[in-house]
């Protein structure tokens, strides 16, 4: 298996997947915004949270170690090696969403307010099938084999945006509406299930593979850090605004964190096939490789968000105002923030695949539990004073510290520096291009002028990219030699029809 080609191929499906659940979700998201109102737009968000946070708690480490142990197992051919692993962390799995799905079954009931225990039961419900769907996912990025997870995500996608436009146009409940959502997961969990029984084929007869004290070792902190990873990421400033703010108050600041990690999706493309990538050289023994990889990936990943967010604060009232109405203006000066949060997120990723990679088991659990005490702790005492500045300021904070702690920790404990120069003068040249187009777009709301001023700031950005270096021959020919490699690869027919 050649590393780099089977990267460019499955960046290439992943960058497809990703622009087509960039549509879907800012479509979805509209059309529930608009439909729902704030109120009921909050409640939707809590909820939302709920099913993510329940979902971090029950799939632990279980997913990223499918993903770097059968890729480990297909980098040196032993697919029935990768079957075991699947089956073993699929066992576990399923032990350990049905202990969560009880305890959060009882607490619900218990403790939910009325008009949400329906909606919070579906959400406990449909842990089984995203699970278990997630398993197989990561089983099949392990084999390399993102075209497959693509075609799946795109039917997902459709069967959902679908369903939230009839829940809508009927003025379904928020219980009718979650619960035809995770009829499209049962779906598309089947789906999954196939596919990767047909890609690990000749291996399927393999017996559950043995819980090493490696593999304990390995999955142990990275569950803890997956649970935390969600608690500093994933809005857990939802919990306390439910404590002390309205439902219009989770709904504007929902919205804003929404669209700001929806723009990062984009450079986000480049990180989401890294770990099988990384896994794979640290099983060859080839740590120069994968040093030049992680450096060339966050000055990608900085290119591509920088411009990026610094547009999206410059243009954060018109796009609120445009996409979702002037109910929701509130959520307009926390977009900006939240965008560089995003992008600054979206860098750390690319450490995180990299400590992954090479079975780190110290760097980011370190990383990740101070960075969650820094954010709840912050939450818990700026939130109920402050309310969505306090859940702004506490998750920036949750960030930075995770982030600056995982670049340090990469470059102390792995010897893998960390491009420095480059991204401080990419950050200088992304504050030009924000007041650019901040200057020159004023007050207006006409997609002309807000166009111009796109326009300007983004030329504005990638001039100031020429002379300092950072856009040059280096990255033009990257992007023709991975251009011309995939093109070479669909000719010879090298990606095997699915």
């Amino acid at each position: 298996m050649n590393v780099r080609l089977a990267l460019a191929r499955n960046t290439a499906w992943y960058g497809l997947v990703t622009g087509v659940g960039l549509v879907s979700g800012l479509a979805m998201s509209v059309i529930l915004a608009r439909g729902l109102g704030p109120a009921l737009m909050g409640d939707l968000s809590y909820v939302t949270w709920a099913e993510r946070t329940l979902t971090a708690v029950a799939t632990l480490g279980y997913t990223f170690a499918t993903v770097r142990y059968t890729a480990e197992a297909f980098a040196h051919d032993d697919v029935g090696h990768g079957w075991a692993v699947v089956r073993l962390f699929m066992r576990r799995q399923l032990v350990t969403t049905a202990l969560v799905t009880l305890a959060a079954a009882a607490l619900v009931i218990g403790l939910a307010p009325p008009q949400l225990k329906g909606p919070l039961l579906i959400v406990v419900a449909t842990l089984l099938p995203i699970t278990i769907e997630n398993i197989y996912t990561h089983a099949l990025q392990g084999a390399q084999r993102y075209d497959i997870t693509a075609r799946t995500s795109t039917i997902k996608m459709a069967l959902q945006l679908a369903v939230a436009g009839l829940a809508v146009a009927y003025g379904a409940h928020l219980t009718t509406l979650l619960a035809g959502l995770g009829l499209t997961l049962i779906v598309s969990c089947l789906i999954q299930r196939r596919r990767a029984r047909d890609i690990y084929g000749s291996g399927t007869d393999a017996t559950p593979a043995p819980m090493t004290p490696d593999l304990r070792a390995y999955l142990l902190p990275l569950s803890i850090v997956a649970v935390l990873d969600t608690i500093v990421w994933d809005r857990s400033e939802v919990f306390f605004l439910g404590l002390y703010a309205s439902s219009e108050a989770i709904a504007f600041y929902s919205l804003a964190f929404g669209l700001s990690t929806r723009i990062m999706i984009i450079p986000g493309i480049a990180v989401g096939a890294l770990l099988p990538a990384f896994s794979a050289l640290h099983g060859r023994g080839d740590p120069e490789d994968l040093g030049r990889l992680y450096r060339t990936v966050l000055r990608g990943v900085a290119l591509v968000g920088t411009p990026l967010a610094a547009l999206v604060a410059a243009l954060a009232p018109a796009l609120v105002g445009g996409l979702y109405g002037d109910a929701y203006l509130p959520a307009a000066p926390m977009v900006g923030v939240l965008a560089a949060v995003a992008l600054i997120s979206a860098l750390r990723q690319v450490a995180w695949a990299a400590l992954r990679g090479v079975g780190d088991r110290r760097c980011a659990l370190m990383a990740t539990t101070v960075a969650a005490v820094v954010n709840v702790g912050l939450a818990a005492v700026l939130i109920p004073r402050w309310t969505t500045a306090g859940a702004v300021a506490a998750n920036t904070a949750g960030q930075l510290t995770a982030t600056v702690w995982a670049f340090a920790g990469m470059a102390r404990t792995h010897h893998i520096r960390f491009p420095t120069a480059d991204l401080a003068k990419t950050a200088a040249i992304g504050l030009l291009a924000w007041l650019v187009t901040s200057v020159l777009v004023g007050d207006a709301h006409d997609l002309l002028r807000l166009a111009l001023a796109a326009g300007a700031g983004l030329a504005v950005f990638l001039v100031a990219c020429v002379p300092t270096g950072l856009l040059g021959a280096r990255e033009w020919s990257l992007l023709t030699t991975s251009t011309r490699r995939l093109l070479a690869m669909r000719a010879s027919g090298a990606t095997t029809p699915s």
